[in-house]
Order: structure tokens, then C-alpha cells, then sequence
């Protein structure tokens, strides 16, 4: 079921992105997405197992700066190099994607705390927890018994490797840029 899902949904997204605007450079060639270019994408991510992770079929359109860290970075170094209307599928290393699975942001807290504090707990309940310097850190609870509550910061696909399709459908201005590498 899910595979044939995520099939629909290629297949939908391969349906909606043939209507691309074309940017070309001085020389008549296509233009390619480069570090620093604001690029615009159609994406989809899923396990290796085929579960979906996200998708933009159905939603806008990803756009973001390539360079600035705002999005994993494999996405980032996937559309380097890409052309207009070109699709890339990879399998993105757990380091690429959301990270390594770090233990260290992982603790057990009394549970007794969170009684008085009249805290309702449940497994994949989001809390904002103060740490030490005065800053929040977002953490989910991942497990509890009799005496004690582990709360994790870690990324919730942190340690998974990721499949990714990519579609460049836009580079926005690309003549700000500096070509002198074409």
C-alpha cells in the first residue's frame, strides 16, 4: 500500500512539472543551480522501506538559498550542478540527511517532576525544556515507566538514511551571480 502510494505520488509530481520556466544563460545554455543561487524545487523523501517522509506534491513548491543551511544538507549538495527541469533521485547517508543518532541529547529525568508540575505524560509528547545557560531545547518523550521519563532531542529520523527525489523547476535571478565559472 504504501509503495503504491509514493508511486501515485511520483507519478503526480512528474504530471505537474512540466510547465517550468526556462532561464538560460548569455551563452544559450541551460542554466545550472550554483552555491548561492535561490532555487525553487519540487521534492519527495521516503525510507528505504518506501514510508513517506514529505512531499511538496501537494503543497508549494520548496525555495530556498543554497548555501544557507535552511535545508538538510543533501538537498543542498543534490541540486549543485542541476539545469532547469532536470530530476535527481539519491539515497542520502544518515549524516547528509538528519543527522547521526547522538546519544548524548537523549536523558532520563525523575518522573516525580513532572507530577508536580501536573504534566500529563504520553509517548511523542513535545516539551520545550530550559537547559542550563537559560535556552530552550525542544525534546519529545520516548519512553516511561514506574520512576522515570526519557525525553530525546534528537532529530526523530536522526541515524535513518533518506531517499530523495528532486525537481529543479526555477532558478530565481540567477544573473546576480558571478558566471565567471561556466
Amino acid at each position: 500500500m504504501v509503495l503504491t502510494l509514493l508511486k501515485e505520488q511520483r507519478e503526480t509530481m512528474n504530471k505537474q512539472r512540466t510547465d517550468f520556466t526556462h532561464v538560460t544563460e548569455d551563452d544559450g545554455h541551460s542554466c545550472r543551480a550554483h552555491w548561492g543561487d535561490t532555487v525553487r524545487v519540487d521534492f519527495m523523501s521516503w525510507l528505504e522501506d518506501g514510508t513517506l517522509i514529505d512531499s511538496s506534491v501537494y503543497k508549494t513548491p520548496l525555495i530556498f538559498t543554497v548555501g544557507t543551511h535552511s535545508v538538510i544538507e543533501g538537498i543542498e549538495r543534490l541540486v549543485i550542478g542541476m539545469s532547469i527541469g532536470e530530476s535527481r533521485t539519491e539515497k542520502l547517508p544518515a549524516g547528509s540527511a538528519f543527522g547521526p543518532y547522538r546519544p548524548e541529547l537523549s536523558c532520563r529525568v525523575s518522573r516525580s517532576w513532572f507530577r508536580s508540575q501536573a504534566v500529563k505524560l504520553q509517548i511523542g509528547l513535545g516539551l520545550d525544556v530550559r537547559k542550563m545557560d537559560g535556552s530552550l531545547r525542544h525534546m519529545i518523550v520516548t519512553g516511561l515507566d514506574r520512576d522515570y521519563v526519557t525525553l530525546d532531542a534528537n532529530h526523530r529520523l536522526a541515524g535513518e538514511s533518506i531517499m530523495i527525489q528532486l525537481d529543479l523547476l526555477e532558478i530565481l535571478d540567477p544573473s546576480s551571480r558571478d558566471d565567471s565559472d561556466k
